[in-house]
């Protein structure tokens, strides 16, 4: 009997110690996401121009690594958009100048020229962009239909029979074959800055949460017994 107890007192003790664990184990991977949340936030992308098919494929997602680079490619426009009531820093809610840009092989992405003002004619001829790469929209800000495009975002041209890049690029210049570059209403192409502030903060609460569930474990004995003291009390006082 006695020996049945000591086994039974050490399996609990291990199974104690194994849950505890377990859980201080969980709040460390939480502290560990948390800190990495915090270095992608702070991260300055480089600013030195690289080729868009170095740093990303079409038809996948787009690579984190590869949002708020500086990309060159080169092409032409097949297709124009105009995406309506788009958030512009400094100038407030405008329509923008979008072209579905054709590159090789029959890769294609979406491009934003500038201002849909007039500025920027429609072209066909052979350029080469460079421009910031941002990741696709995911709220509308339009209505979608053959001219325009309700967000950016490239599942809405994915019909157009082009392997497509994920993600837009706000051109910061165009050039075509004679080294000329093509003039017009350009909007600012300003580093994303990622709202990685709630993340963060919901990594440190699961971190508490994991490690109060860890220190319950192991204070669960103590408890246990305090309110079975408190019960015999209880009973004496009502006895």
């Amino acid at each position: 009997m006695i020996k049945s107890n000591f086994l039974k007192l050490i399996a609990t003790g291990l199974a104690m110690l194994l849950f505890a664990g377990a859980f201080y184990e969980l709040g460390i991977w939480q502290w560990h996401r948390a800190q990495e949340t915090s270095r992608q936030g702070k991260a300055v992308p480089s600013e030195v121009p690289i080729a868009l098919t170095t740093i990303d494929t079409a038809g996948k997602n787009i690579y984190t690594a590869a949002v708020n680079r500086i990309v060159t490619f080169q092409g032409h426009y097949v297709k124009n958009y105009v995406a309506p009531t788009q958030s512009v820093p400094g100038i407030g809610y405008r329509d923008l100048s979008v072209g579905l840009f054709l590159i090789s092989q029959n890769r294609a992405i979406l491009v934003v020229r500038g201002l849909n003002d007039g500025s920027l004619k429609p072209t066909t001829q052979q350029l080469s962009i460079e421009g910031r790469l941002y990741p696709r929209q995911q709220e509308d800000h339009g209505l979608d239909s053959a001219t325009t495009l309700g967000r950016l975002d490239p599942a809405l041209v994915a019909g157009a029979g082009y392997n497509l890049f994920d993600g837009y690029v706000v051109a910061i210049k165009e050039v075509d074959q004679s080294g000329q570059s093509i003039s017009g209403n350009r909007v600012p192409a300003q580093v994303l800055m990622q709202s990685i502030s709630g993340f963060y903060w919901q990594h440190i609460s699961y971190v508490v949460i994991w490690w109060f569930m860890g220190l319950l474990v192991l204070a669960a004995p103590f408890i246990s017994k305090r309110n079975a003291k408190i019960h015999a009390i209880a009973d004496k006082i009502e006895a």
